[in-house]
């Protein structure tokens, strides 16, 4: 393999947090990656509802060349890049969980709270968006008894708004509209889906995505390939279609000049941006990935079989998608007349459903010349299917987000569990997703720009992953080696797409800042206020000489604890100094504990230890620790829960209060031995249990 290509089988450089490896055990079974295909298409297949109307609507007469550039970036750049990021980061976390361990302290946390401030801005706007665009099909549907039920609907609404006080039927005009009144209802019927599945992605769960996906896929197929066999049966439909596009065709709000391939291509990248929805659902095959079955000799930390199967679950949905794409654009720009594509026609987001209900084609195309089943009766079966595709997309993407989220945020300090035992969190995303279905009138349209800047910033966000990742591991060579050029490029074009979003509809970045400057709010004042709490969850040993030596010190009832600053006096000068001025018996053990800060930004610890004996002293060495306080009194109180009640001997320090107190909030090491008093005091212990601080 080629300097500049990276390697997709190394292990990760470094193992991946224990909250990352307690989420892949939390996986309730394991799925062969068809199973598991069916789960991630809910909301990657699903946009095939709307595509091919976004596709005209951007690009006109030139949507299916424009789409070819879509696919083309799917399959050269998006699947590469999640191929590769599935196998430095298998365990569920995605992109996120790899960008926290490359950028280690305020500066990851930072960069992973933007992120996910911009995956809940993604996260709302898919079940808003899917919502709008059900709401579409059932509200355009042509199918008379369907209609006369909404109409009667919209009336009750109407009235029951009127007989309200003014001040609140002035509010609720909205409720009148059948469009907002039915993707209301669907996000509801949403939210109980996924209160039944409250428990994750369950077996349950995968089976209703097979049976959803499947059913979507076979009426979606008919609807295609009947269009695909009357194009070959009419070439001449084809052929002026490209005379019209190569002829400089145009669509009203998108005028072109095609005269030669170039400008072709130019359209493809330039109109890109506008037509990245297409690209969602790839996240998502990370954060399922603990569901997927590997082999049954899978290492636990670097699961090969589950990552090749995971690979086989992007690769195949990829073409999948990318052969109905282009099929399904060329059968709609062809065959649908151009003002039913128009943003208020019959066919507007729904260009397949318009398909299958028979609609007027263009050229007077009688719908039975293309399929017989094209009708009424056929149109409500794809739009069943469509409508229980884009709901359950919504539904999967909240499951599968709801196990990523949270632990970032209780590693930032926001004690989380409590709001998980009331739903809190939930209630509060629905709440949202209510609101902003209600301020946009669930019109799709004007959705759309929020929802492109939720998609493509976390492309942008696993691009630019992958490029530090490859970055790093090819630490030591030229600078023109350890950059990928693949991952470079599919880093700029997903940037500059959400560049240009993010300045056409700022709605998206707005909402985003608004998710991050909350968290960070909430996040700092609950990590202040918390700062008393142990925050421990206990040691882990080096090997096992060091876990005997651990309890060879506790059973011999080492009565003095002596923490060492890393780098600082050497112990046998620390011994004498500490004997002499704290008046310590020569007789008497003493216990050496040396501290290394680890990420000081984390919130709850699992710090590494190390015992061992140097020129006769018992030495502890513990590593990543996140506050040196936490893991001095957790130390002794580990000595003295079983053995006899420590003292912890400290030297004076001469640091203003002030800025040790700042120091042990941002950093995790100022105003010791306060704090490790503090702590003990608020353990939960006997108080002839607690050791004694002594400071001199």
């Amino acid at each position: 393999m080629s300097p500049a290509s990276p390697s997709m089988d190394l292990p990760a450089a470094e193992p991946e947090p224990p909250s990352t490896l307690a989420h892949d055990c939390r996986a309730p079974f394991r799925a062969a990656w068809p199973w598991v295909m069916c789960v991630v298409g809910l909301d990657y297949l699903s946009s095939l509802a709307y595509q091919p109307s976004v596709a005209f609507a951007v690009a006109g007469p030139l949507a299916p060349i424009v789409t070819v550039g879509v696919v083309a970036a799917t399959l050269l750049l998006a699947v590469p890049l999640y191929c590769y990021l599935a196998g430095r980061s298998p365990h569920g976390s995605g992109s996120t969980g790899l960008l926290e361990r490359l950028v280690p302290g305020w500066v990851g946390k930072v960069l992973v709270l933007v992120l996910l401030g911009f995956v809940a801005t993604d996260l709302v706007f898919t079940r808003t968006f899917s919502a709008a665009d059900a709401a579409e099909h059932l509200t355009r549907s042509p199918f008379g008894p369907w209609q006369g039920a909404l109409e009667s609907a919209c009336v009750s609404g109407h009235d029951l708004a009127s007989e309200l006080p003014e001040e609140v039927s002035s509010r609720a005009h909205g409720l009148s509209n059948r469009q907002v009144v039915v993707a209301l209802i669907l996000l509801v019927v949403g939210s109980v889906v996924a209160w039944v599945f409250g428990r994750g992605i369950t077996r349950g769960l995968v089976r209703v995505a097979v049976v959803a996906t499947g059913m979507y896929l076979l009426v979606t197929t008919i609807i295609i390939g009947s269009g695909i066999v009357h194009l070959v049966a009419h070439p001449e439909l084809v052929q002026n279609w490209h005379a019209a596009v190569f002829a400089g065709g145009s669509s009203g709000a998108t005028p072109q000049s095609t005269l030669g391939w170039w400008p072709l291509a130019l359209a493809c990248v330039v109109l890109f941006p506008k037509l990245a929805l297409g690209l969602s659902g790839y996240e998502l095959a990370l954060t399922s990935m603990p569901l997927v079955r590997g082999r049954p000799d899978d290492d636990w930390v670097y699961p090969r079989g589950r990552i090749r199967a995971t690979r086989y679950l992007l690769i195949s949905i990829a073409l999948l998608m990318a052969v109905l794409l282009l099929t399904s654009t060329l059968v709609t720009t062809i065959l649908i007349p151009a003002e039913a594509l128009a943003s208020d026609g019959p066919a507007a987001n729904r260009a397949l459903a318009y398909l299958a209900h028979g609609g007027p084609l263009a050229g007077g195309i009688e719908p039975a010349a293309v399929n017989p089943l094209f009708g009424p009766w056929f149109g409500v079966v794809y739009d069943a299917a469509a409508v229980t595709m884009l709901t359950l997309a919504g539904v999967t993407v909240m499951i599968g987000m709801r196990d990523l989220i949270p632990p970032y945020l209780y590693r930032l300090g926001m004690d989380w569990k409590w709001s998980q035992r009331f739903g809190l969190l939930t209630y509060l995303f629905t709440f949202l997703k209510l609101g902003v279905i209600y301020v946009y009138s669930a019109d799709v349209d004007s959705q759309r720009g929020a929802y492109l800047t939720g998609v493509l910033s976390i492309f942008t966000a696993a691009a630019f992953t992958a490029v530090l990742d490859v970055w790093k591991r090819r630490a030591g060579q030229w600078v023109v080696f350890r950059v990928s050029p693949l991952f470079l490029t599919a880093l700029v074009l997903f940037a500059g797409s959400t560049v240009v979003v993010v300045w056409a509809h700022p709605a998206g970045l707005h909402m985003t800042l608004w998710f991050v400057g909350a968290t960070m709010l909430v996040s700092m004042v609950t990590r202040f206020f918390r700062n008393t709490e142990l925050r421990f969850t206990g040691f882990e040993f080096a090997d096992e000489a060091s876990r005997h030596l651990w309890q060879d010190l506790i059973a011999k009832d080492y009565s003095i604890i002596v923490p060492l600053r890393p780098n600082g006096t050497p112990i046998a000068q620390k011994e004498v100094l500490i004997r002499k001025i704290h008046r310590i018996p020569a007789d008497m053990p003493v216990v050496f504990v040396q501290t290394e800060l680890g990420d000081a930004s984390d919130f709850a610890q699992l710090p590494r230890v190390r015992v061992c004996r140097e020129n006769g002293r018992v030495v502890a060495h513990i590593t990543r620790c996140t506050s040196v306080p936490h893991v001095l009194a957790a130390a002794a109180l580990e000595i003295a829960r079983e053995g006899m009640v420590p003292e912890v001997h400290f030297g004076w320090s001469s640091e203003h209060p002030l800025t040790a107190n700042l120091n042990f909030v941002l950093f995790g090491q100022g105003n010791v031995p306060w704090m490790v008093y503090e702590l003990i005091q608020a353990a939960d212990v006997p108080a002839e249990r607690k050791p004694r601080v002594v400071v001199g």
